[in-house]
């Protein structure tokens, strides 16, 4: 036994010796090594992600895997769809996994998807608010499960996520207005249609604040008819239209605040050979382009406000990125990414379209 356990003694001895730097060895100097080594095996493993369509000059930083929910307003909208599929291709290009969830234009499923992604204890959420206002409280209850939230267009009403992603809408209203009095050779007794803001979507109220007040301080004398319709799809757009052309059929110009409804506008006086009422739009979606590019430069779909909705996407996956990383934290609710908003002119389709 005793010979059993000197036996066993050795062999612990000379394990510990095998273990051991041989003499000579600098300790410090292998750790630096092997850090360097670490931190050069790092930096190729970010050099090996596709940053491909992210801003020039972006980087991210090295946040491990997340799991994203990303929630447009419904994807049967073109903007929203294209938003969202590229936010998808973005954080799939970081090595993030991203699932869309379509609200389909409802509040109430939006509220109960946001619940279920507090639920699922998702890493982060983009989204639009369809209710600014309803919004501000599932914010806070993702901050309260630790969930990093970014909101584009539509936002939270208290500014309370931790970034907003929004084009200066008011300077696209205020754009939209010198394009349709450009349109009508500004004529001061024009009548004109604006379709009414939605009271729960900020941004279109942004928009129809800024063309409205351009338009009273430099056209007083204008006929305007607010108006819009409960029905919010594109067959529902199509016969607000319709109806308002019938109501008043002296009208000169439309503003629409939203990339569909101008899409429905314009197929509804082109049904009726109204062509001689312009319309300007917004979100310069790729069915304004569409239409202007058949139509010829002199299409009375004059302009669209242009929105672009992969950079929205990009914008948002890079700040979720800052986030994450802790190298980016919101000061307040006017700390936001403010993007500018550039038209797209009938006249100058055929450049856009190259």
């Amino acid at each position: 036994m005793k010979k059993l356990a000197l036996l066993l003694a050795v062999i612990l001895i000379l394990s510990l010796s095998a273990c051991a730097p041989s003499p000579g060895t600098n300790v410090t100097e292998k750790t630096k090594t092997d850090a360097a080594a670490q931190t050069e095996s790092a930096a190729e493993e970010s050099a090996q992600i596709d940053l491909t369509g992210f801003s020039d000059g972006w980087a991210p930083a090295d946040v491990g895997h997340k799991t994203i929910g990303i929630v447009p307003w419904c994807m049967s909208q073109e903007f929203n769809s294209i938003v969202v599929n590229t936010a998808k291709a973005r954080c799939e290009q970081l090595g993030w996994d991203a699932t869309i969830y379509d609200p389909d234009g409802d509040w109430s499923q939006m509220q109960s998807i946001l619940e279920d992604l507090i639920a699922q204890q998702v890493d982060g959420i983009i989204f639009t608010a369809i209710d600014a206002a309803a919004a501000s409280t599932m914010v806070e209850r993702c901050h309260e499960a630790g969930i990093a939230i970014v909101d584009y267009d539509c936002c939270a009403a208290d500014g309370n996520a931790d970034m907003d992603v929004v084009y200066d809408d008011a300077m696209g209203g205020q754009l939209a207005a010198e394009l349709m009095m450009q349109a009508l050779d500004g004529k001061k007794d024009a009548t004109i249609v604006v379709y009414e803001a939605e009271p729960s979507i900020a941004s279109s109220g942004l928009r129809n604040n800024g063309l409205l007040n351009w338009l009273d301080e430099n056209y007083p004398d204008l006929t305007i008819i607010q108006n819009r319709t409960t029905d919010r799809t594109n067959d529902g757009f199509y016969q607000w239209a319709l109806n308002m052309y019938t109501a008043y059929p002296e009208v000169d110009a439309i503003f629409c605040n939203q990339g569909d409804l101008a899409t429905a506008t314009w197929h509804a006086l082109h049904s009726v050979n109204a062509d001689h009422v312009y319309l300007i739009g917004y979100d310069a979606t790729s069915s304004h382009l569409q239409i202007m590019l058949d139509q010829g430069p002199d299409c009375n779909f004059y302009a669209s406000i242009g929105m672009f909705p992969d950079v929205y996407a990009t914008v948002c996956v890079e700040k979720l990125n800052e986030i994450f990383a802790g190298t980016y934290q919101r000061s307040g609710p006017e700390d936001q990414v403010m993007l500018t908003p550039v038209p797209l002119i009938a006249s100058e389709a055929e450049s856009w379209g190259k």
